[in-house]
This record gives structure tokens, sequence and C-alpha cells, in this order.
């Protein structure tokens, strides 16, 4: 997927097949030396559960910012962080 481009806080992504995507920004994260972006899509599949979607932040050949699709090992390890956040976010308010 390629950013195109951010239209009234939103995040417009197009895919391969020109079909287009609104994601709302959720906030960037380092690990591993790579940045990642959480995004929210605009349609939420399951109204009870939020989605996000996950992506590496990388340039491309011609030096400009280009979102990537992550694998499942990269992920993992995104979530894992994130579940490590919430434990010591939960922790910080028990005091």
């Amino acid at each position: 997927m390629s950013h195109q481009h951010e239209e009234d806080n939103w995040i417009i992504l197009e895919d391969e097949n020109n079909q287009q995507y609104r994601y709302s920004f959720e906030r960037t994260l380092e690990l591993d030396d790579k940045t990642y972006v959480i995004l929210i899509p605009e349609f939420q599949e399951d109204p009870d559960a939020e989605e996000a979607h996950v992506f590496r932040l990388e340039n491309d050949e011609n030096n400009e910012e280009i979102l990537v699709e992550i694998d499942e090992d990269e992920l993992e390890k995104i979530q894992e962080l994130l579940e490590q956040e919430v434990d010591v976010s939960d922790f910080d308010d028990d005091e």
C-alpha cells in the first residue's frame, strides 16, 4: 500500500488495485530500530472491538516515506510491546 495524503485528519491509503481506504492516525512506535505506525480504519468490521492496522515506515528509492505491510513475527513483537505498556500503565494506576 502506498501512503497517498492526509486530509482532514484522515490518512488515505491506496492498494495495488487503486482501492482507497481511510484511516485515522493512532500512534507511532519504535521497535528493533524500526518505526511502526498504528492506524485505525474508518469502517470497523466489528463494532464491539476496535480494529487497528500496523505498518512499518520506510523510505523508498526516492527517499520518500512509505508504509509497508508487516509480517506475523513483527506483529507479534508489536502486540507484546503494547501489552507490556498496558501492564505498566495498569501498575502505575494502582499506586
